[in-house]
């Protein structure tokens, strides 16, 4: 981390030496020098806010109808519960994770996972659909704001050479945990009714937020650095809060439609988010209505995508090491995350169009939630790949470009989870799942063309030169 950071009102050379020292974070001042068992140990609060927020996401999908017959209302209606959780998802990070950036991760954490545990209470305790709506839309809201902060701890915690297993780890809680809430609040609505569905969401995060209170401290390194200077009375200049507040709002904007790397990658990460979320409407269609399942049982269906999710962890530190050997042969660029997800990316459509031609009898039940083995393992390591990318070319502004990946994605899944239903019912299983299938193929070039191309796109970006001239 370059001195520059923090500019300092320095009277002599002598004094130049001394305060610049101070302004750089030395052994375990700096969080990449932790130990292992310290960086795992914050690694895995973060992973698992990741996991249950995820799982709230979808927890309320086999309950639908259990929701619009309580409140008297139509199927529809009570489908945006997951509508307006993920459009809270989708504005939340853009007003509150750059501000990690101004202000550090922990406030962050502490205010935004509070609120978003007190919305689910309020979502178990909501008397009308008016009430449900509002208090799911705060929920979101608040519970990405926290979540857009993790990737940006984990860049805080690890180096480059050493992200792949913490961002799989983050990225299969991101994932299992939607996966998870069919299948637990499948069992939960026929057993107990829908509303314990977010009474367990309520819990976990209460739990959660306890045991992050304690255990996780600041890991912002320009936040630490400026703690630093106080401590010794280093007078720091910068820009007024007020006008670094408004830089830091509107970059993920910036940053989405001025960056075609982040632009093309976030649109390719979207889509599969929005085929996710479909598919939590799409399976019920095909478990329950077409086959006959229960709640609690067709949630089970779930189980080949987690099973693609668990093999895609299991076999992240190959990719790892598939990094470093293309970093010894590119050197220390970005691009290096690229080259196993050239063949990975296919196995997205083959997994699509799979479940597209099984998905009804006569073909066994089993043969289409294999489908979701190879669905869920590219998800993964695509996720994966493409976050860690992503962080290695914005670096300092990780959490900005995260955020506005967040974003589109969120509003991808809110859109998806919204029309599927129409959508099965206007062009059927095989057709609609199958269009999904084609545009997978067309959107399957990019991690070829960015590991071509991205390194003359990040010759021309402000923001990668900015943190590149800065040291990073």
């Amino acid at each position: 981390m370059d001195p520059d950071l923090a500019n300092k009102e320095m009277p002599t050379s002598d004094v130049l030496v001394q305060q610049t020292s101070r302004t750089r974070l030395e052994g375990k001042e700096n969080p990449l020098n932790w130990s292992l068992m310290r960086k795992w140990l914050y690694t895995s609060t973060v992973v698992f806010i990741s996991g249950i927020v995820g799982f709230s996401s979808s927890v309320q999908t086999p309950a639908i109808p259990a929701i619009a017959h309580t409140f008297g209302t139509s199927r529809l209606v009570a489908t945006l519960a997951s509508t307006t959780y993920l459009i809270g998802c989708a504005f939340g990070p853009q007003v509150f994770a750059p501000l990690s950036e101004l202000w550090g991760r922990n406030p962050l954490y502490y205010s935004a996972f509070l609120i978003a545990t007190l919305a689910n209470l309020a979502c178990a305790l909501s008397p009308n659909i008016a009430t449900f709506l509002v208090f799911r839309f705060i929920a979101g809201l608040f519970s990405l704001s926290a979540v857009a902060n993790c990737g940006g701890t984990i860049t805080d915690l690890w180096p480059q050479s050493n992200r792949t297993v913490p961002f799989a780890l983050f990225t299969v809680a991101s994932f299992c945990g939607p996966v998870l809430g069919p299948i637990i609040g499948g069992f939960l609505t026929e057993y107990a009714g829908w509303r314990w569905n977010f009474w367990l969401v309520f819990i976990v995060m209460a739990v959660n937020y306890a045991i992050m209170l304690f255990t996780l401290p600041e890991t912002y390194a320009p936040i630490l650095i400026e703690r630093k200077n106080d401590k010794f009375g280093v007078k720091t200049h910068h820009e007024p809060r007020s006008t670094r507040f408004a830089q830091t709002l509107l970059r993920p904007w910036i940053m989405l439609f001025t960056e075609p790397i982040l632009f093309s990658f976030s649109l390719y990460m979207a889509f599969i988010y929005g085929v996710l979320f479909l598919d939590f409407t799409a399976y019920p269609i095909v478990f329950q209505q077409t086959r006959g399942w229960s709640v609690g049982i067709s949630g089970l269906s779930f189980t080949g995508i987690g099973v693609g999710m668990v093999l895609a962890t299991i076999l992240s530190p190959y990719a790892n090491r598939v990094h470093s050997r293309y970093v010894q042969k590119l050197g220390p660029v970005p691009e290096a995350r690229l080259p196993h997800l050239i063949f990975i990316v296919w196995l997205l459509p083959v997994g699509i169009f799979w479940f597209a031609w099984t998905a009804l009898p006569p073909v066994p039940w089993i043969v289409s939630i294999l489908s979701g083995i190879p669905f869920g393992f590219a998800l993964v390591m695509l996720f994966t790949g493409i976050s860690s990318y992503l962080t290695d070319c914005y670096d300092r502004y990780g959490a900005s470009a995260l955020a506005a990946n967040t974003m589109l994605r969120c509003l991808f899944g809110a859109g998806f989870a919204l029309f599927a239903n129409t959508m099965y019912e206007k062009m059927g299983t095989p057709w609609a799942t199958s269009t999904l299938g084609f545009i997978a193929l067309v959107m399957g070039i990019m991690p070829l063309v960015f590991y071509r191309y991205g390194a003359r796109l990040r010759a021309a970006s402000k923001f990668h030169i900015s943190v590149t001239t800065d040291g990073n």
